[in-house]
């Protein structure tokens, strides 16, 4: 988030964070980063759609979300139809919406969810969700799935 705030000044950016550490943590960060790009939600992220605009969010992330494993609990997950229908009401036409995971399950619903919420799969060929977006800056989630013999993902899809 930091980063992406830096690289892009004139951009409002809003995180969320559920948990107090990581609300402190992140608060902490653009403070020593210097950004006054950043608003931070202390909730999660799903709270804000019922809120946002219609149409007022260029580009959304989610960036190795909690995969919830168990498939009684992959309600949860944000890549259902109850989540992304939101979302892409809160999206501009044509706005990115990028996934970033190390779960394959976690691929597989998206890949199932994302495009019947109305979004397209921007892919071409296998290094366009294989190799990190040219503006990636890694996360501890994705160095620990590396460490672990996961493979990354990234998907990249555009609200239609």
């Amino acid at each position: 988030m930091i980063h992406q705030a830096q690289t892009n000044p004139g951009v409002g950016i809003i995180g969320a964070e559920p948990y107090v550490n990581g609300v402190a943590t992140a608060l902490g960060k653009r403070r020593q980063a210097g950004v006054d790009n950043i608003a931070i939600h202390a909730g999660d992220a799903r709270d804000l759609m019922d809120v946002l605009p219609k149409g007022s969010i260029e580009k959304a992330f989610l960036l190795y979300p909690d995969p919830w494993p168990k498939a009684r609990h992959h309600r949860r997950r944000f890549v259902t139809q109850e989540h992304l229908k939101p979302l892409h009401k809160a999206l501009a036409q044509n706005a990115e919406f990028r996934i970033a995971t190390d779960i394959p399950d976690y691929v597989r619903q998206a890949m199932e969810e994302v495009p019947n919420a109305g979004f397209e799969w921007l892919a071409t060929r296998a290094s366009d969700w294989r190799v990190p977006w040219d503006d990636w800056l890694s996360t501890r989630y994705e160095q620990k799935a590396l460490r672990e013999g996961r493979m990354p993902h990234y998907l990249t899809f555009r609200r239609i």
